[in-house]
C-alpha cells in the first residue's frame, strides 16, 4: 500500500514537469535549422526548412532569436535586377503585376495551423522581389514581433537640389546606380511644412538624366521644396510583404514592415485578422515605407481590427478594404458570367470566385443602388481564368448590361482605433464596408482626406456604409492634393459613381467628437454626400473654408 502511494505521488509530482517538456517539445528556435542571426551567411535555406516543419505540425512555435537574418533567392534577384535594368519599361506594374503572374515565395507557410512565429527583435532582410511572407490557407496563424525589410530597397530616396522654373533636379543617395534606363514612375516628397506628403505626386516626370545620380524632372514646385526629402519607387504594386490568402483567425502582433516592392500587407478571402501594434514606417535613415498601401483588404469576413498601429511614408492608403463589383460578362441560359475589370485585377492577383450559399447584390451601374438580391446556386471556375461561371437563385434584369453583381457574404466589419497615420499618399482610411468603427486615431499630413468612406465605381470597389462610427479622431494638415474627396481634409462620407444626384445609399452614420484643423485652404472639413440617417455631434473645425458641406442627404442632424 505504502509503495502505491509512493508512487502516486511521484507520478503527481513528475505530471507538472512532464507536461512542460512536452509544450517544450512544441517549441523549437530557428537556430536548430541553421539560421544564425548576424553572422552575415545566406539564411534561406534554414528558414524555408523551418517555415516547411511549421507546415507539417500543428500547434507549434517557432523562436526566432533577435537579430537579422537574410533571406535572398536567385529568382527574386533577377527579377529586381531586370526591373532596375528597365526591361519592364518605366511601367513595370504592367508586367509583374497582373493575374497568376509566377512570383518568389520568401517563406510559405501555406496549410500551417495553430502556429506562431515568436520573432521579437528578428529582421527578415530581403534581398530579390519577392513576397516574404505567404499565409496561404492557414488557421490560427500568429506573427509575433517580425521585421521585414530590403536589403536594396524597392525605391531610391534623395534630394531636390535645384528648382527652376517647370522643373527640378533630384540627386539620389548612393544605395543605388541611378541610370537612364531605371524605372522612376513617381515622385513623392517630404513637405516639412505640413509635416507630411507634398500634396501632389508626379508621375512619369523624367525630364533629362543628368549623370552621378542627378537627374531633371518636369513639374512646379515652390522654392520651400528645396533640399525635400524625395522617394522614387521604381514600380508600383507587385506582391505584399505578408499575404494573406484564403486564411482563418490571424494575429499580426508587434510587425514592423520597413520597406515592400508593392503593399504591406494584403488580405483576401480570409476571416477574422487582428493587427495590434503593427508598424509600416521607414527604416532608420530613410523617410518612405512601402510602395503603396501599407494594407489592403478584398472580399474578407468577419472582423479586420487595426489597434495601436503605426503608418507613415507609405505610397498609398494605410489601408483599404472592401469587396468588389463584377461585371456582368454574358448569360447563357443559367449560366451567368462573371469578369473583374478593376484597373490592376485583384490585389492578390487570383479571381474572386463566389461561394455556393454566396448572396449577391444586384447593383446599378450608374447609381450604384442595389435593386435585387440573389443567392450563389452553382460555381465553375478553374485557375488561372479571370472569368467565373455561376448560377443564381433568380432572374437579373434584363438589361443586364447596366447591372454588377457584388458579393455581400465576402463583406468584413472594421475597427480602426488608436492608431497614427503620418504622412502618406492618398487617404489615411478608406473604408467601403459596413459595421465600421473609426475611433481615437491621429492623422496627419497626408494628401488625401483623412477618412474616406464610400464605394468607388470606378476602381469597381464596394459598398456604401451601413452602421458606420467615426469619433473622436484627430485631423491635421490633410486632404491638399492627390486623394482629396470634395476637399475634405478629415471626414468624406461619399459616392463615387456616374450619377450621384438623387441616391442616399450610406445608412446610419455617426460622426462626433472629432478635431480636424485644416490648413487654410481646405474647401471643408467634413463632406456627406449621398447618405441618410447622419448624426455629426460635437466636432471641431478649423481653419477650413466651410465646417460641413452636404449633398443629397436625408435625415441629418447637426448638433
Amino acid at each position: 500500500m505504502r509503495k502505491l502511494i509512493l508512487s502516486s505521488l511521484l507520478c503527481l509530482m513528475l505530471m507538472p514537469a512532464m507536461a512542460q517538456s512536452g509544450s517544450q517539445e512544441k517549441r523549437i528556435s530557428i537556430e536548430e535549422f541553421g539560421a544564425k542571426p548576424d553572422d552575415g551567411k545566406d539564411d534561406t535555406k534554414a528558414l524555408r526548412k523551418a517555415a516547411e516543419w511549421c507546415r507539417q505540425n500543428r500547434g507549434v512555435t517557432l523562436y526566432m532569436p533577435q537579430g537579422e537574418y537574410r533571406l535572398r533567392d536567385a529568382e527574386a534577384e533577377r527579377l529586381e535586377s531586370e526591373v532596375l535594368a528597365g526591361k519592364m519599361g518605366q511601367n513595370p506594374e504592367s508586367t509583374i503585376f497582373t493575374p497568376y503572374y509566377p512570383y518568389v515565395k520568401g517563406l510559405d507557410f501555406t496549410g500551417a495551423e495553430d502556429v506562431t512565429i515568436e520573432a521579437y527583435g528578428a529582421v527578415l532582410m530581403c534581398e530579390g522581389w519577392m513576397e516574404p511572407l505567404s499565409i496561404i490557407e492557414t488557421k490560427n496563424m500568429t506573427v509575433k514581433g517580425l521585421t521585414i525589410d530590403y536589403k536594396r530597397k524597392p525605391f531610391s530616396e534623395g534630394r531636390v537640389v535645384e528648382i527652376v522654373k517647370g522643373g527640378f533636379v533630384v540627386e539620389f543617395g548612393p544605395q543605388r546606380e541611378i541610370t537612364d534606363h531605371t524605372p522612376l514612375p513617381r515622385l513623392m516628397l517630404w513637405d516639412n511644412k505640413i509635416s507630411g506628403i507634398y500634396r501632389n505626386p508626379f508621375y512619369y516626370a523624367k525630364d533629362e538624366f543628368l549623370g552621378k545620380n542627378r537627374v531633371r524632372f518636369k513639374g512646379d514646385l515652390p522654392e520651400y521644396m528645396m533640399g525635400a526629402a524625395v522617394a522614387a519607387p521604381h514600380s508600383f504594386h507587385f506582391r505584399p510583404a505578408v499575404l494573406l490568402l484564403r486564411s482563418e483567425n490571424t494575429l499580426l502582433k508587434d510587425l514592423s514592415i520597413h520597406s515592400q516592392c508593392g503593399m504591406g500587407i494584403v488580405g483576401f478571402d480570409s476571416k477574422d485578422i487582428r493587427m495590434d501594434h503593427l508598424s509600416v514606417v521607414p527604416a532608420d535613415g530613410y523617410s518612405f515605407s512601402t510602395n503603396t498601401d501599407a494594407t489592403h483588404f478584398a472580399c474578407c469576413e468577419g472582423l479586420i481590427s487595426f489597434d495601436g498601429c503605426m503608418f507613415r511614408g507609405q505610397g498609398d492608403d494605410a489601408t483599404n478594404v472592401h469587396g468588389y463589383y463584377h461585371d456582368i460578362e454574358k448569360i447563357e441560359g443559367e449560366d451567368v458570367t462573371l469578369v473583374l475589370k478593376a484597373p490592376t485585377f485583384t490585389h492578390a492577383q487570383v479571381t474572386d470566385v463566389p461561394r455556393v450559399g454566396d448572396k449577391m447584390e444586384v447593383v446599378k451601374i450608374s447609381t450604384l443602388e442595389v435593386v435585387d438580391e440573389l443567392e450563389v446556386v452553382e460555381v465553375e471556375h478553374e485557375a488561372p481564368a479571370t472569368d467565373v461561371k455561376v448560377r443564381l437563385s433568380g432572374k437579373l434584369p434584363e438589361k443586364y448590361n447596366e447591372y454588377y453583381l457584388f458579393n455581400v457574404s465576402k463583406l468584413p466589419r472594421l475597427e480602426f482605433c488608436r492608431s497614427v497615420v503620418w504622412g502618406n499618399l492618398a487617404r489615411g482610411v478608406l473604408a467601403k464596408t459596413r459595421g465600421v468603427r473609426i475611433e481615437d486615431n491621429i492623422f496627419r499630413g497626408s494628401t488625401g482626406t483623412a477618412i474616406h468612406v464610400g464605394a468607388e465605381s470606378n476602381w469597381k470597389e464596394g459598398t456604401h456604409a451601413k452602421d458606420l462610427t467615426i469619433a473622436r479622431n484627430v485631423i491635421i494638415n490633410c486632404g491638399l492634393g492627390a486623394g482629396c474627396q470634395y476637399g475634405a481634409s478629415g471626414i468624406a462620407v461619399v459616392i463615387g459613381a456616374p450619377d450621384t444626384k438623387a441616391t442616399q445609399l450610406h445608412d446610419g452614420v455617426v460622426i462626433e467628437g472629432n478635431t480636424i484643423i485644416g490648413t487654410g485652404s481646405n474647401a471643408c472639413g467634413i463632406s456627406i454626400r449621398n447618405a441618410k440617417n447622419i448624426r455629426l455631434n460635437d466636432n471641431r473645425v478649423e481653419q477650413c473654408r466651410q465646417a460641413v458641406e452636404t449633398r443629397s442627404v436625408e435625415n441629418l442632424i447637426i448638433e
